[in-house]
């Protein structure tokens, strides 16, 4: 049953992570998410809090599992610590590499394209293991230039339906 959590959360944080972009990040949590939208030499950006922010929730509910003891909590734990790795190889060492060019994988080019999509309007896709594509920009996903795309400066506009 522990294992059906820990997969239960994993699933679950691809909702959480589409909230929390979509009205947080890209809300009121804009002044932090704005560096991971502009073009920087630097290696640390604020967005980089972010992480930091939901490893300490990790890790508190970790804590409290351990000590209480809450085994659910536990494997919820390792599932969103899960989520969160997965969301790291993904986001920030394949779509943007952060630690140097990673070799192309054809499994995860399609979250390249989507993710390029949302830097390119600053819009929708807000997911990232399973981005879903509005209509509106499924015309013009095999044209973005994924790379190009990623290194935009500032917050475009979505294109008109």
């Amino acid at each position: 049953m522990l294992v059906v959590y820990a997969v239960v959360a994993f699933v679950a944080m691809e909702g959480f992570t589409y909230l929390a972009h979509r009205f947080v990040m890209h809300g009121i949590g804009w002044a932090l998410h704005r560096s991971h939208h502009q073009t920087s030499a630097e290696w640390f950006e604020a967005n980089d809090l972010f992480p930091c922010i939901g490893a300490a929730f990790a890790m508190f509910g970790f804590a409290l599992g351990f000590n209480v003891p809450l085994p659910g909590l536990v494997a919820v734990g390792f599932g969103v610590t899960a989520y969160g790795f997965a969301y790291m190889f993904v986001h920030d060492l394949y779509i943007h590499g952060r630690l140097g060019r990673m070799p192309e994988m054809a499994l995860l080019e399609r979250l390249r394209r989507a993710h390029a999509l949302h830097h390119r309007f600053g819009g929708e896709p807000y997911g990232m293991l399973l981005p879903i594509l509005p209509r509106r920009l499924r015309a013009v996903a095999p044209t973005v230039d994924a790379d190009r795309a990623v290194a935009r400066r500032g917050r475009p506009r979505v294109p008109a339906a």
